[in-house]
């Protein structure tokens, strides 16, 4: 069996109650034996990035331990954006959704497949997504280039923190 590794998952919800939405990700992905969540990152509201016109997007990240191969991860992922609803594909490319879950960055591990890439490949242009891995991983570092996240502008930029301070 792997050792335990961290790794940081993304949380997204543009759609209903969207704090609630996420919340009820957290708990599910912490109600997975093989997945221990760590912690969690405040939640953030910011535009969306690209797709059609819609209202703005809660996003969150939480440092997960586990054992579990990256395609595991994924699919324990997916069966829990299926359980708060979401349906893929998606009728829309970036459209609003319920929920979305992606695996943004395995400790020292670098994943590509054509429906699967780690550290996710928009992450560093994506301060929604950068922001809340830096608060759950201060120390996280590109495993391709070592280049540590933390170091980017963009980690830097303002999003609305929507818990208090």
């Amino acid at each position: 069996m792997r050792s335990h590794r961290r790794v940081v998952i993304g949380l997204g919800s543009s759609v209903g109650d969207r704090l609630a939405t996420i919340r009820a990700a957290v708990t599910a992905l912490d109600a997975d034996p093989d997945i221990e969540v760590v912690s969690e990152s405040p939640r953030y509201e910011s535009p969306p990035a690209g797709g059609p016109p819609q209202g703005d997007y809660v996003n969150a990240a939480v440092l997960v331990a586990t054992s579990l191969p990256a395609r595991e991860i994924l699919e324990r992922t997916l069966a829990v954006e299926r359980s708060l609803g979401r349906r893929r594909p998606d009728p829309v490319r970036w459209g609003p959704r319920t929920i979305d879950l992606d695996l943004l960055w395995i400790e020292g591990e670098t994943v590509a497949e054509p429906d699967l890439k780690v550290p996710h490949p928009r992450l560093c242009e994506r301060v929604f997504a950068l922001r809340p891995l830096l608060d759950v991983a201060p120390d996280a570092r590109d495993p391709r280039t070592a280049l540590a996240y933390a170091s980017l502008a963009e980690a830097s930029a303002s999003i609305r923190r929507l818990d208090p301070g």
